[in-house]
């Protein structure tokens, strides 16, 4: 990655503006690179929070060499409660969490903090590529415009985008309780639908990219059993349930109610997928609760199972890159 040398007005703005909170588990190879990319977007070094979650390699050593913020855990305690100790240390007006192993260009952190203004947004989402370890780098990803309950049920069904595109009003995050640090899955994924459901505004920027960054150490934070995933979804859930309740009990909803069941069965799917019947068979339960009695929770799928069943059928898929695949997996 090629630093970005020149700091323009906008960046200039935005090293007044936002903070960048870094959880940092066994990241010496990749942290140094993640500070640098914020700093050369207009972040002030002080506005750097890097959480190092455990001292368990060179970390410390590495961020103090940059100029950021360093708060040092003893023990392990997960990425979401670093991140909740960066985020109580921030005192801008907008922060962004970004993994240790992603970084961000190409002026997306000036793009965002434009969005967030313009619109007077609690949330801004970003275009973003995958790239990584042996493998080609990604097309650019855009979020489209949609109102919070299409958005919900695109994020959870079709695409999701990671926190290195995305940054947050701080008050806003704060309000709706910082990330949930029971979970060890889908982390982000569950913190925006619960900003979704209590009606946080979203912009969208379409300027600079955030870069999702794939390698195989275990160490990522992102790895999980399928008890993990299990208990995210249930958790994800929760909040979609209470939400979609509400709005029938509104007399709209119809449409969420359907597509709430349709999560429940792509989520038997994935727990069918790693040998779960029991919760393949309760989230297969939950899908007709809502009215989704489809064996499928898309055309190929439906077909699929049709011929074969979904035991048999998830455990094919699963062999493959399909989405629920990469959505258990990310």
């Amino acid at each position: 990655m090629d630093a970005i040398d020149r700091v323009d007005g906008d960046r200039q703005e935005a090293r007044m503006k936002l903070s960048v909170v870094i959880p940092s588990y066994r990241s010496e190879r990749w942290v140094a690179r993640a500070i640098r990319s914020a700093l050369a977007e207009g972040v002030a070094e002080r506005n750097v929070i890097v959480v190092e979650d455990g001292v368990l390699d060179g970390t410390s050593t590495v961020v103090q060499a940059t100029g950021a913020r360093l708060i040092s855990l003893p023990q392990n305690g997960g990425a979401p409660h670093a991140r909740n100790l960066g985020l109580a240390q921030v005192d801008t007006d907008y922060v962004m969490f970004l993994d240790a192993d992603d970084y961000v260009e190409n002026g997306l952190l000036a793009g965002l903090l434009g969005a967030l203004e313009r619109e007077g947004a609690d949330v801004a989402i970003g275009p973003w590529v995958y790239d990584g370890e042996d493998r080609e780098r990604g097309m650019l990803r855009q979020a489209p415009v949609l109102d919070n309950g299409a958005r919900i049920f695109h994020w959870i069904m079709h695409a999701f985008f990671p926190p290195c595109c995305i940054a947050w009003r701080t008050d806003a995050v704060r309000a709706i309780g910082g990330w949930d640090e029971r979970l060890r899955k889908d982390q982000d994924g569950e913190l925006m639908i619960r900003a979704l459901v209590r009606g946080l505004e979203v912009a969208i920027c379409s300027e600079g990219n955030g870069v999702y960054w794939q390698h195989d150490s275990p160490h990522r934070v992102t790895k999980a059993q399928i008890r993990d995933v299990m208990y995210a979804a249930d958790v994800v859930f929760e909040q979609l349930e209470g939400w979609v309740r509400s709005r029938l009990a509104n007399g709209t909803g119809q449409d969420d109610r359907f597509a709430l069941g349709r999560f429940c069965c792509k989520t038997a799917w994935v727990a069918y997928a790693y040998g779960d019947s029991v919760a393949g068979a309760q989230w297969a339960a939950k899908a007709r609760e809502f009215g989704f009695r489809n064996r499928g929770y898309n055309y190929r799928s439906a077909l699929l199972a049709s011929f074969l069943g979904i035991r048999i059928s998830s455990r094919i898929k699963a062999g493959t890159r399909s989405v629920y695949r990469r959505i258990a997996q990310r």
